[in-house]
């Protein structure tokens, strides 16, 4: 039985644990997707990557939606100039099925 695993995504690190969605920022839609694993706690035993493990898991995407919107604004004092940009970035749930 899968405890935790550290999984690279992306090019970030999660902490994943089987069951529990979690959130993480991709730029692709629509496969599942299969990453890359550093470190594997099963029963107790740790098993390190160098830096990978030879197992990849495979999580299911549950939902493609966007971040919050995040404001950023640009002000020149005694210049009349002023300008307001926002942007959302997207953000993917997935989760680990529990075998």
């Amino acid at each position: 039985m899968l405890n935790y695993a550290i999984c690279e995504i992306s090019g970030k690190q999660y902490r994943v644990v089987p069951g529990k969605v979690f959130e993480i920022s991709l730029q692709k839609e629509g496969e599942d997707i299969e990453a890359n694993v550093l470190l594997l706690s099963e029963d107790g035993k740790l098993e390190i990557g160098t830096p990978y493990l030879k197992k990849k898991l495979a999580f299911k995407r549950i939902e493609d939606t966007k971040g919050p919107k995040i404001r950023v604004s640009k002000f020149h004092a005694k210049a009349n100039y002023r300008r307001t940009i926002g942007y959302r970035s997207k953000i993917t749930k997935i989760v680990l099925p529990v075998k």
